[in-house]
């Protein structure tokens, strides 16, 4: 049972970060599109509210890496 639960570990933490990085390419992706202004020109479909949203994700990716930056600063001492 132990080498059951051993061998399951790196594989869960293996699909985890995968499936992290697949998300993250994504969410990059579309944070560029919007930075490139391809959703600004479609007011029929919200094109504006698209490039807000993408805009207050990067302001909030921004923060979340300056967090873990402070923590991981605190840590050292």
């Amino acid at each position: 049972m132990s080498t059951r639960m051993q061998v399951a570990h790196p594989v869960r933490r293996l699909i985890t970060r995968t499936v992290l990085t697949v998300v993250g390419v994504v969410v990059a992706w579309l944070l560029y599109c919007v930075c490139q202004g391809m959703f600004s020109g479609y007011p029929k479909d919200h094109g504006r509210l698209l490039s807000t949203m993408g805009m207050v994700l990067i302001a909030l990716t921004g923060g979340i890496a300056w967090i873990v930056d402070e923590h991981r600063m605190h840590d050292d001492d």
